[in-house]
């Protein structure tokens, strides 16, 4: 059975949003009207949002089949559920029909919960507990406290000894349960991603099997579920519930105890997660095409001149082959033998054949029209065994070499069979590219490469194909430029001149008799003080306001930073808070030096001002008392037997006098 108390101020550190590497901060923490101890935290939630959906799907592109053919679909292994339309649960499936195959997999991103097992102690959360203050059953005597602990016996005497969920000798966060209804025993606000499912997940054990507590879990304030703790002592039980953040891009999770029970109620709660469920969904088309049927007909025989085209009425189809290595849709032959044609549609080929006896005729051909560039040749060939050639140009050679624009044509002539071919050659001139002599801008600035050419086509080195292109940083640039197929290459190298930095970190102590080193080096820069020396480097020996200017080529920056001086001989170290309870356990205040002290006048103020105790005796310690507890302002004047300074010092503060 514990003690209940009335319901608490919420206490305890908190994430703050928006925090950039660590802050320091110092304040006073006020509960019911009294000043508690000053205390000092630190904060950082870099990373805050580095638990999010990133992972998607890619099916690929639409698969085309032919009739028997099958295909594996895949997606990377690694996610923790797969589920197709077909039904299958693999990370890969086989197909061999058409249509639209879909693939939803799921997984978990990471834990978007600050210190979630308790392992850095009772930080990163808010409360409306309090942290426990001790009493006559151990640390969580009072209603309405709470303490991270690895045993919830440790805390208190009358709870039961049992080990964290995460390891079992681990941390937890163990409360003795208020009696006021509704309060929150744990708060922390993260970042989340807009339009994701988050699964909330938290802990929880009896320390006392009396009237288990009662947990409700809320985000930004509206409840998600609640959990119950079990009557078995240490027996850990799980709450977990999703939660879609909609719009929102901050949740505020807390966890509520509704039981207000004065008996019991007694708990332990260890491992929150609170991380994004991530699901991604592709699909992709199949189509399975039926082969294509050529059908060249019954084997034929042909007369020099009086050939026929065979054809294998597959009008439209996607693709022709023959034997000869012809791709048109018909093919008149010119020898005798087997012919043969694939055809392809949709990408699916059958092949179709036929035995034809021809009179040799000779066929002749130059090829298709080209365009070349002014460096290349073309050559023509109107070879035929047995043939007589003649070119347009009278010359009865077989093969030409070209390498003027023109319209060319030849005549073979074959015992009198006759064939002739055109053919039209455009030589097209190589662009003219040009970007300069290598250089260096400031890095602030920019340069614009412009290589536009009338009806030209780019491809730079950083995959742009524009005709201009502002540089980026330092590096090399080159270009390809393209003409009516002709292709140039320039390149630039280009150097970035820095801009100078002038920093000497913030304004900070000097230790009576030492030096600092300030170092604003930056090559190829020049240096100015404030007292007109010119060294990269300045030795700081007292204290004052110290600046310094740097410059290059590409302009300048200032900076200064102020010393204070610091006594960092003889430091003085007083405790903020004692407790005058007469249990012999930090009963009494007094200061700790760390030099012995030539005089010595400690004097303790109550909040008006009033001197309510002195002494010049640094060995007495002040026992309170009998004042009352609150907060009490002391000052310290001193003479420390340094061998750095000699002189008098002060030093003063605040202390919390409690029973």
């Amino acid at each position: 059975m514990t003690t209940r108390g009335e319901r608490p101020n919420r206490s305890g550190p908190s994430v703050l949003s928006g925090c950039i590497g660590h802050a320091y901060f110092r304040g006073l923490l006020m509960v019911n009207g009294a000043r508690h101890l000053l205390f000092l935290f630190a904060v950082c939630l870099a990373g805050l949002l580095g638990a999010q959906c990133t992972s998607p799907i890619e099916l690929g592109a639409p698969v085309n089949l032919c009739a028997g053919q099958t295909q594996v679909l895949s997606v990377p292994a690694g996610y923790q559920s797969y589920l197709w339309s077909t039904g299958a649960t693999a990370p890969a499936i086989t197909v061999s029909t058409s249509g639209t195959y879909t693939c939803t997999v799921t997984q978990t991103g990471t834990n978007a919960i600050t210190n979630g097992d308790f392992s850095a102690g009772a930080t990163g959360f808010t409360s409306d507990y309090v942290p426990g203050t001790g009493g006559a059953f151990g640390l969580l005597s009072s209603a309405g406290t709470y303490a991270t602990t690895t045993s919830p016996n440790f805390v208190h005497n009358n709870f039961a000894a049992f080990g964290d969920h995460t390891t079992g000798t681990g941390a937890m966060l163990v409360m003795n349960g208020a009696q006021v209804v509704g309060q929150d025993i744990w708060c922390q606000t993260v970042g989340v991603s807009p339009n994701t499912t988050y699964t909330f997940s938290a802990w929880l054990a009896s320390a006392v099997s009396a009237s288990p507590a009662q947990l409700q879990y809320t985000v930004n304030g509206a409840p998600i579920g609640n959990l119950n703790a079990s009557g078995v002592l240490g027996l850990w039980v799980n709450f977990t519930s999703t939660w879609n953040s909609g719009t929102a891009t901050t949740a505020t999770l807390c966890i509520t105890n509704l039981n207000t029970a004065e008996s019991g109620n007694d708990f332990a709660i260890d491992d929150i997660a609170f991380v994004p469920l991530c699901t991604y969904t592709d699909n992709v088309v199949v189509t399975v095409y039926p082969l294509p049927t050529p059908d060249l007909g019954p084997d034929q025989q042909y007369c020099a001149g009086n050939a026929v085209a065979l054809d294998p009425q597959t009008p439209g189809a996607d693709a022709y082959l023959w034997q000869n290595g012809s791709t048109a849709s018909t093919l008149t032959p010119t020898a005798s033998g087997v012919h043969w044609v694939d055809v392809t549609d949709n990408g699916c080929t059958a092949r179709d054949s036929v035995l034809v006896t021809v009179l040799t005729q000779p066929v002749i051909s130059l090829g298709p029209d080209q365009q070349l560039c002014e460096n290349e040749q073309a050559v023509l060939n109107a070879f035929y065994p047995g043939a007589n050639v003649l070119w347009n140009d009278g010359s009865t050679v077989p093969t030409r070499t070209i390498s003027q624009s023109g319209t060319y044509w030849v005549t073979v002539d074959l015992a009198g069979c006759v064939d002739r071919d055109t053919v039209a050659l455009i030589f097209y001139p190589l662009p003219i590219v040009e970007l300069g002599n290598d250089t260096a801008i400031c890095e602030v600035d920019v340069l614009v490469l412009d290589v536009y050419r009338p009806g030209g086509s780019y491809l730079w080195n950083t995959g742009s194909t524009l005709p201009q292109l502002t540089t980026a940083g330092a590096g090399a640039y080159s270009v390809v430029v393209e003409e009516n197929g002709c292709t140039t290459e320039d390149e630039l190298e280009l150097s970035i001149i820095p801009l100078p930095v002038a920093d000497l970190g913030p304004d900070r102590l000097l230790c009576a008799g030492r030096t600092e080193e300030l170092d604003v080096f930056r090559p190829g820069c020049t240096y100015v003080w404030h007292d007109g020396s010119t060294e990269p480097t300045f030795v700081v020996s007292g204290p004052g306001l110290y600046a310094v200017t740097v410059t290059n080529s590409c302009g300048l920056a200032s900076d200064s930073v102020e010393f204070d001086l610091d006594f960092c001989d003889c430091p003085v170290y007083t405790p903020n808070a004692f407790t005058a309870n007469g249990d012999e356990i930090n009963d009494r205040f007094v200061p700790q030096f760390t030099c012995p002290n030539r005089s010595y006048l400690l004097r303790i103020y109550d909040r008006w001002g009033r001197i309510q105790w002195e002494t010049t005796d640094p060995f007495k310690a002040w026992d309170g008392g009998g004042l009352p507890v609150g907060v009490y302002a002391w000052t310290i004047e001193y003479e420390p037997d340094s061998d750095v300074l000699r002189g008098n010092r002060t030093a003063s503060g605040h202390v919390l006098l409690a029973r």
